[in-house]
Order: structure tokens, then sequence, then C-alpha cells
């Protein structure tokens, strides 16, 4: 399987089955998706505020799991601006400490995101290398 059906696979399961019902591979893949589709279109901000931004949490733990340690830890800086617990899963709740967020730390999640789109970890090679592992 290639990067793109395992991908593809990922996600088909993950809008059936919720987050939560899904196994581990197919929950680092939706949330990598998520996370690099959001953030190159429009930064943290936009990741956080719409429905991508329900599986923002795991955002680390995902990028971490593929051997994405320098993404994981500007994600990881992003994720704490929203304090121990980590963004909200609930829309409302996230938008609402965006908002706080946002215009406090304008300047710092630009920062992020430029850190971010970079690529500071070849995440293709690391794709490339999970999903022959795990699918």
């Amino acid at each position: 399987m290639n990067i793109e059906q395992a991908f593809e696979k990922s996600l088909i399961e993950f809008e059936s089955k919720g987050f939560d019902g899904i196994g581990e591979p197919e929950r680092v893949l939706a949330t990598i998706w998520a996370v690099e589709a959001e953030v190159n279109n429009g930064g943290f901000d936009q990741l956080f505020y719409n429905t991508a931004g329900d599986i923002a949490f795991y955002a680390a733990k995902a990028l971490s799991a593929i051997g994405a340690h320098k993404m994981a830890g500007i994600t990881q800086k992003a994720l704490d601006l929203f304090g121990e617990g980590g963004p909200p899963r609930d829309r409302d709740e996230r938008v609402e400490a965006l908002e706080s967020i946002s215009e406090k730390h304008e300047e710092y999640l630009n920062k992020l995101d430029y850190e971010f789109t970079e690529y500071p970890d070849n995440i293709q090679e690391l794709l490339f290398t999970y999903v022959q592992s795990n699918f």
C-alpha cells in the first residue's frame, strides 16, 4: 500500500467510525492529514478553528509516531497555548479559547506556522517508512 492509499483508508475509517473507533495507524495518518492541510492553508489558527481541530490534541503524538520530532515539537508549542489539557475537542469551546489566545499570541502563532511549513523533517520519507511498517 502506498502513502496515498493509506491516507485514503485512514480517512474513510475515521469518517465512518470516528477517532476513538479506529486503530493507531489510522489515527496517526488522519491526524497528520488534518494538521498538514489546515496549517499549510491557513496556519494553526485555521487548524484550531475548523472541525479538523477536533483531533488537534493528537497532532504532536501523531507526528512523533512517524519520527517527525521537530514538527511535533513545533506543533506541541501551538497546543500548549491552550494550557495543560491542550485544545478542547469541542469546537465551540476551542474557538472561544482560540479567540483569546490569538489576540495575545498572534505573532507567536505566525512564527510557529512558518516553522512548521518549512518542513524541518522529511515528512514524505517518514510517512513512507511508517506506511510500509503499519499498513
